[in-house]
């Protein structure tokens, strides 16, 4: 791949995703940021505001990635965190929107977007170290991630005829403004977070551009006989087997 290759990274316009495609930018890719909200400026990005669960948003966003001029690598890490509960009080609403939005649009995005992608590209899905473990209360985002870890498998398969790498990450907790919101919200934000980092080995949050990093090595050449694989970005906390049952 070169300088001139193109990206589509959904979910781009914050967190994680706002630094992948930073990262992509910044290293002269052409990027193609996908979000529901994206901000006024992107640095050396193109935008498109599509919702990724839906018909009509994945055909805009093929639209939208041909007059890119060709894509390279899709990074699907669009997700949705809205539907808190456990197996017996989440909302069918709130299961099926998780599912639709982290599991689905996926599978339905990278099948839209397949014959774009030449023998030699990649996907890299963003998945959570909820895929791995889960997390009480957190029925519909745990069965979200976890689908998407064993569809990354899958997808690898039956890519692999094409020329295509499907690989994932799986985050642990990274300072995104939803973990910084959610941790200056609690009754008591300093313990929070020092509860918050002591669930990984090296004691504190990953940030987004670590991240970032992870799947832009994954979308990469250098990572060309690596496929089917979940690359855990979580700073240890699913090697202890003290720490991986522990809520995020």
């Amino acid at each position: 791949m070169t300088d001139a290759s193109g990206v589509v990274v959904t979910g781009a316009a914050r967190g994680i995703g706002r630094a992948v495609a930073e990262l992509y930018a910044e290293r002269g890719w052409r990027v193609l940021s996908v979000d529901l909200n994206l901000p006024p400026v992107l640095r050396g990005q193109r935008r498109v505001k599509a919702d990724v669960s839906t018909a009509a948003g994945r055909e805009r966003i093929v639209r939208a990635a041909r007059e890119l001029g060709g894509v390279q690598v899709l990074v699907n890490n669009a997700a949705y965190q809205g539907a808190h509960g456990s197996v017996l009080d989440v909302s069918e609403r709130g299961w099926a929107r998780t599912l639709s939005v982290n599991l689905t649009a996926p599978l339905l995005l990278t099948r839209a977007l397949v014959d774009l992608l030449p023998s030699g590209g990649a996907v890299v899905n963003v998945a959570s170290v909820q895929g791995l473990f889960a997390e009480q209360d957190n029925a519909a985002y745990n069965a979200s991630k976890g689908g998407l870890v064993n569809l990354t498998r899958a997808m690898s398969l039956d890519l692999a005829p094409r020329g295509l790498r499907v690989n994932a990450v799986a985050p642990g907790a990274i300072s995104t403004e939803g973990v910084l919101a959610a941790i200056a919200d609690s009754e008591n934000p300093a313990q929070t977070r020092r509860d918050y980092e002591d669930l990984h080995a090296l004691r504190r949050l990953g940030t987004p551009q670590e991240v970032a990093k992870v799947v832009y090595f994954l979308g990469s050449d250098e990572a060309s006989f690596l496929t089917g694989a979940i690359v855990p970005v979580d700073g240890g906390m699913t090697a202890s087997f003290m720490m991986a049952g522990r809520p995020v």
